[in-house]
This record gives structure tokens, C-alpha cells and sequence, in this order.
């Protein structure tokens, strides 16, 4: 490699480090997010990933991810090449991801649960004549744990006086499954009728939501067996790579520019291999109803910017029933 192409590799280099130093801090000094502000959707992607993860794991979050930022930089300056101490880091911190496959079915069966129990919650609540988003901002301190956040998150947006049907529409976005679409079509459709029954339909809705979170329960006592092949099969990969790599003899290769290019390829490769090992052993949540796309349209919206792709109204057909 020329002397501009090393210049340039190295300020890359720099950067990613910068990078790697400022997540660190900004994860041990924790981060209270804005419940009124809408989540952006590599925010909400790094939350459904922490979800995945078990209680232990998930509470020691911010110190999972300063490790990770920790050895990168070790492994970097020890070795001197930068794609090691990348590798290094992200191993340890989809280390947890590796050792629980299953994580992701186990929080949306607990989510589908806690959002049962929310809709019972509410419908008793709704029956003393409250409206709806008084209803949701009374029930946000009591919510089931798996939903607090987003119910949290959902009252503060409607007590901050953006309309009801662009906040559930948020809603959506954030649960990002096809079961609380369902819920939420059946609030922007009593946001917009106000028509009886609401009460009714929130236990019936709940009924159901509790009778697909026992199904699903069913289906992941049958996928045990799955999931812990695949635990098997990703420890054993990752434990022959790692021994490679302190193999002299093996790793002497990449030490040098072009080895660290092939060297990235290779990791990128080996971490889509896990990923899609891992998907494999996970069950993927209903088809979505709402097309997400429009969380970007109803942010504009509900600011006051005009978009002729959001519609003013629920679409012709939308019934309290919360089909469209």
C-alpha cells in the first residue's frame, strides 16, 4: 500500500477509536432518553436487541458495551491492527447473543402477556367513563413491565397534546409486531369514531392476545431442542475461530494490510453465519398491519408539516373492531 492509502486507513482508524471511546462514556454515564420524542429506528433496533437478552445480561447493558469498547482498544494496541481489536469486541459483546438463541421469542411471548394484560386493565378502567387517552395516561405507572417504556412513552405523547392517532401510529412502531398492530388499529379507530363498546373490544382483543401467547408458548417448548443445537453449534465455531487466531501460525497472515481487508470480510462472514444460524432457531412475529414507513410521515405531521401521502382519517372500512 502507498503512503496515502496508509494515511487514510489510519485516519479511519482514528475515527472508529474516537467512536468506540465515546460509546463507552456515554453508556457508563447512562442516557435518559425524551418518552415525548419519537425513538429513531436504529434506537429502536439497539432496544429490541437488549430486549433479547436475558434479566442479567440486560441490566448490565451499559457495561457489556464499555467492555466491548474496552477490549477493542486493548486488543487494537496489543496487536497493533485494528481489525483485531473490531473482532475482539464484537465478540464479546454478541457473546450473550450467542449463549441465548432464543431470547427474542421469550420477550415477545412476555410482551404479548403484559399487553393482555394492559388491554384488561384498560377496559376496566375505560367502563368509569374516562376517554381513551385519559384511559392510557392513568394506566401508564401500572403498566406491565415488558410494555412499560412504550405505554410510558405513549401517555407522555398524549399528555404533551400530539394528536391521538399519529401517538398510537408511534405506538406501532416501537412494538413493531403484527398483534399490537391490531391494538393499535382499534385505538386510532376510536380516536377518530368515538363509538361504543370500547371496553368490550379491549377484553375480547385481550382474550386473544392471551390465547396466541399461549400457543406460542407451545410452539417454543418444541424449538428447545433447536435452540440449544444452535447454542452447541455457535459456542463450538466460535471457540475453533478464537483458537485460530492465538495460533501464530494460522493468524501471522493477517498481520499486514491485506490481511486485515480479507481478515474483515472473513468476521463479516463468520458474524452473518451466526446471525443467521440464529434465526434459524427464532420464531418471527406476525406480519405487521401498519406499514412502518409512515412513522417518518406521521413525525413530520404531527408537527404541523403537510404530507398528501398521510391520510387525515382512519381509511374507508375502519371499523371499532380494528380492522382496516
Amino acid at each position: 500500500m502507498t503512503t496515502p492509502q496508509l494515511a487514510l486507513v489510519a485516519a479511519c482508524c482514528t475515527v472508529l477509536a474516537l467512536l468506540a471511546v465515546i460509546a463507552m462514556v456515554r453508556e457508563l454515564r447512562g442516557r435518559i432518553p425524551d418518552p415525548a420524542k419519537p425513538t429513531s429506528r436504529l434506537t429502536g433496533r439497539v432496544h429490541r436487541a437488549k430486549a433479547e437478552l436475558p434479566e442479567q445480561w440486560r441490566s448490565r447493558w451499559r457495561y457489556l458495551v464499555a467492555t466491548s469498547g474496552g477490549v477493542t482498544l486493548l486488543v487494537w494496541a496489543y496487536t497493533g491492527w485494528p481489525v483485531h481489536g473490531l473482532l475482539a469486541g464484537a465478540a464479546v459483546l454478541g457473546l450473550p447473543y450467542v449463549l441465548h438463541p432464543g431470547g427474542a421469542a421469550q420477550v415477545r411471548i412476555e410482551r404479548l402477556e403484559a399487553l393482555g394484560q394492559w388491554l384488561n386493565h384498560l377496559a376496566g378502567v375505560h367502563t368509569a367513563g374516562i376517554s381513551l387517552p385519559q384511559t392510557i395516561r392513568s394506566s401508564a405507572k401500572n403498566a406491565p413491565a415488558p410494555i412499560a417504556a412504550n405505554v410510558r412513552a405513549l401517555a407522555e405523547r398524549l399528555r404533551t397534546g400530539m394528536e391521538a392517532y399519529d401517538a398510537f401510529e408511534l405506538f406501532a412502531d416501537e412494538l413493531a409486531d403484527g398483534v399490537s398492530d391490531h391494538v393499535v388499529l382499534l385505538f386510532q379507530s376510536h380516536a377518530v369514531y368515538k363509538g361504543p363498546g370500547l371496553s368490550d373490544a379491549l377484553e375480547a382483543l385481550a382474550v386473544t392476545i392471551h390465547q396466541q401467547a399461549a400457543d406460542a408458548r407451545d410452539v417454543e417448548a418444541d424449538r428447545a431442542k433447536v435452540r440449544k443445537s444452535a447454542r452447541l453449534v455457535s459456542v463450538v465455531i466460535c471457540t475453533v475461530v478464537i483458537g485460530c487466531m492465538l495460533n501464530e501460525a494460522w493468524s501471522g497472515w493477517y498481520q499486514s494490510p491485506l490481511g486485515q481487508i480479507v481478515l474483515a470480510f472473513l468476521g463479516g462472514a463468520f458474524a452473518w453465519t451466526l446471525t443467521w444460524l440464529r434465526r434459524i432457531a427464532r420464531t418471527q412475529p406476525d406480519p405487521r398491519l401498519i406499514d412502518p414507513l409512515l412513522s417518518n410521515i406521521v413525525l413530520s405531521y404531527a408537527f404541523g408539516a403537510s404530507d398528501p401521502r398521510m391520510p387525515d382519517r382512519l381509511p374507508t372500512g375502519t371499523t371499532t373492531g380494528g380492522t382496516r
